[in-house]
């Protein structure tokens, strides 16, 4: 084991990234899931609606690891979607993996949710004021080294 036998609790509590970052995104979640109540979304599902209707489903897994979604939450969260009519899930032919496409109803869903996405979204950037371009650039950077 590595590092100073000299830290503490109050130095956990006081510089943990984790910490700081879970924090963060429960709080952000909640923005977000308020904001696409109206539409009957959660953040969660409205962001596989996106990364489906851009074609970023090639597979479960690249799917997955694009989200940085353990597999089992990906598959709980695709079934809600494919019950609500929302998405489609058909075989490719290639081993177990399916082709993922949104309906017609998922569709207009997605397109209802935009507005109240962004609303949220303005929110948060006018939040975090001048300091939003720095903040987007560090969560890419520690998304990009996972």
């Amino acid at each position: 084991m590595t590092g100073r036998n000299d830290v503490t609790e109050a130095d956990v509590r006081a510089s943990c990234a984790c910490v700081r970052a879970r924090m963060a995104a429960r709080k952000l979640t909640r923005a977000y899931d308020k904001a696409l109540k109206p539409v009957g979304l959660k953040i969660t599902q409205f962001t596989l609606l996106i990364a489906i209707s851009e074609g970023r489903a090639k597979s479960l897994s690249t799917l997955a690891d694009f989200l940085a979604l353990e597999r089992t939450t990906l598959l709980r969260n695709l079934k809600l979607l494919e019950e609500a009519g929302l998405i489609e899930s058909e075989p490719t032919g290639e081993g177990r993996a399916l082709s993922l496409k949104l309906t017609k109803e998922g569709r207009k869903k997605l397109k209802a949710a935009l507005p109240y996405w962004h609303d949220a979204q303005s929110k948060i950037e006018a939040g975090l004021g001048k300091d939003w371009p720095q903040v987007r650039g560090s969560l890419e950077e520690l998304v990009r080294q996972a």
